[in-house]
């Protein structure tokens, strides 16, 4: 139970609360208009503090972080075992050190900043685990802090402690964005069930789901969504056999030391060829030339040129006439000449080429010894060339082959999970049999409240699921305003008398106005009566800001409203704010 909440502020508004229903009211002042707002005053400014006093992040709240309330100390005390221990954070530092009374830390073997005869000053994180500890009371076998799975009192503490606006449309979430391993533990365990369970079967299926990603990005890399197991085998198989293939072409390589010598030989029959055959070409082409000049030669006849002048009427002298048969004898004589030059031209020609062809086989045959030598045989260099081709195709396969293997031992990863989260979710739907009784007490309280609110009883249904434990409520919303609300009104209710009648070392429950607003006046004024008939009977403490100009005074019934107010905040001035000041306005970023 908290007793009392204070700072150095030099102004702030002490506030003191003791067992049963307290309020803490936000009114106008006298003479104010009623388009004036009680927003501001600092109620859930209040819930705040004592959130920050029980371990919250300084970072994240920002009204205490505001650079005015720096460096100011709040802090709270709180009933323990029949002692009343007090708590002092200093928003300095962002909060990193708490100061608490010695005798709440004295037997856990905590690293001490600093000391006194009264107070212990430790870290937050240490502070966090301590609450844990005490308040949920987690031990070790050596009695030292657990470092145990969650929930951790600061998640449940958003239970206990609401704050914005976001914690009060579904009972299950109290932050903006709170994942739904959060939201199942945290439910759980308010409602006396197997969270341990719960927490296993989250991790379970939050490994299961890393290795589904890992599987993805394995295959992302490989460049393909579709290869299976079964394709990566296959081609595991096909580079087997290629390296084989390789790997006798580097046993059988013979490497010649004259192999460069052997190489330029080859070089020089090639050149020595080309000459060759070149020749021979133009010697064809020449000899086909002589050929046909020697079948075009006429046949010498000395008598024709005299004939043809004969027969053409033409008289010639004696001596004209020998001159006549003189020139064709010389013109036979150069027939004759021609084609004995011709014949021989040819008869040469001939021999040439066949004595190039008979050169051209034996440099032919002089080439094949050679490549003969070359195909069974090679340099250094290609040999060197061969091997680093063996390595890298050596290389690939071992990459492919460690890509199946860590494709096969995420499969395998995930099946053993998929078989462990089955047996998980058993665990935990045995378990939730075996709880049946406290289940039961649970939903009849939850459907009690939400009947006294609406004539009608709500359902809180309770069953296991893929992802473990659900919780639904099912509940006529029609006709009311604010029916959300007065769902989270009953949900925390009924978890505020759940850990009172098993003895919680933490029993208090602090509501915001913002719960209350847009809820009908009559199922406001029925809420406040029922939290103060259960907070008393039940024995827990119920803390409720509310704002005065939205109470249904009317329909408070014996509700002794005013006996309950602890603290009363108008906007009179800044002293009778909670702090005591105004805070400066800050520029948005």
């Amino acid at each position: 139970m908290i007793r009392r909440v204070f700072s150095d502020l030099e102004h702030f508004r002490e506030t003191s609360f003791q067992s049963g229903m307290n309020v803490v009211i936000a009114d106008r002042a006298e003479g104010a208009s009623d388009t004036e707002s009680t927003n501001g005053l600092g109620k859930t400014t209040l819930i705040r503090i004592i959130q920050f006093c029980l371990g919250s992040d300084l970072s994240k709240d920002k009204v205490l972080n505001h650079p005015d309330l720096k460096p100011v100390m709040f802090g709270i005390d709180f009933d323990y075992q029949g002692k009343i221990i007090s708590v002092k954070r200093n928003t300095a530092k962002d909060g990193e050190e708490v100061t608490i009374s010695s005798s709440f830390v004295d037997d856990l073997g905590l690293d001490i900043i600093s000391h006194d005869e009264k107070f212990k000053t430790i870290t937050n994180e240490d502070w966090k685990r301590v609450l844990t500890l005490r308040f949920l009371g987690r031990l070790d076998a050596d009695k030292s802090i657990a470092s145990l799975m969650s929930p951790s009192f600061r998640e449940l503490a958003y239970y206990y402690m609401r704050v914005g606006k976001a914690a009060f449309v579904d009972p299950k979430v109290v932050f903006q964005g709170q994942s739904g391993p959060s939201s199942r533990l945290s439910v759980s365990y308010l409602l006396g069930l197997n969270w341990s369970a719960q927490k296993k079967l989250d991790i379970k299926r939050q490994k299961s789901g890393e290795v589904g990603k890992a599987i993805k990005v394995l295959k992302t890399a490989e460049e393909t969504d579709h290869e299976s197991l079964g394709d990566l085998e296959a081609e595991r198989v096909v580079m087997e056999e290629a390296i084989l293939r390789k790997k006798s072409e580097v046993e059988e390589f013979n490497v010649r030391k004259d192999y460069g010598e052997i190489e330029d030989r080859l070089i020089g029959i090639d050149r020595q060829l080309h000459n060759l055959i070149n020749d021979n070409h133009s010697d064809n082409r020449l000899l086909e030339n002589y050929r046909i000049s020697a079948k075009e030669t006429p046949e010498a006849d000395a008598s024709r040129p005299i004939t043809i002048l004969r027969d053409a009427g033409a008289v010639f002298k004696e001596e004209a006439l020998k001159s006549i048969e003189q020139v064709s004898v010389f013109h036979e004589q150069v027939y004759r000449n021609r084609k004995s030059f011709l014949d021989g031209e040819i008869a040469s020609l001939k021999a040439q080429i066949k004595d190039r062809s008979a050169e051209i086989q034996d440099l032919t045959d002089q080439k094949t010894e050679v490549l003969k030598i070359l195909s069974s045989s090679g340099a250094l260099d290609s040999l060197i060339q061969l091997q680093r081709s063996l390595t890298d195709m050596t290389g690939d396969l071992e990459a492919l082959k460690s890509r199946i293997d860590e494709r096969k031992k995420f499969d395998r990863k995930k099946d053993a999970l998929a078989v462990e989260i089955t047996a998980a979710r058993t665990v935990i739907k045995n378990d939730l049999e075996d709880r049946r009784d406290s289940v039961d007490e649970a939903v009849a309280l939850f459907a009690s409240y939400t009947n006294h609110l609406y004539g009608k009883p709500a359902k809180l249904g309770v069953e296991v699921k893929t992802a473990g434990y659900s919780f639904h409520i099912t509940i006529d919303r029609h006709g009311s305003d604010g029916v959300e609300q007065m769902v989270v009104f009953c949900f925390d209710l009924m978890v505020a008398t759940l850990r009172a009648r098993r003895s919680s070392t933490f029993d208090t429950l602090i509501h915001d106005s913002a719960l209350f607003a847009d809820v009908d006046p009559r199922q406001y004024a029925l809420a406040l009566q029922l939290a103060y008939q259960e907070a008393k009977s039940e024995g827990f403490q119920y803390i409720c800001c509310l704002n005065a100009g939205a109470l249904p005074r009317e329909q408070l019934g014996d509700l002794p409203l005013d006996d309950l107010i602890k603290q009363r905040l108008t906007d009179d001035n800044d002293r009778t704010r909670i702090l005591g000041v105004r805070l400066s306005a800050q520029e948005k970023s």
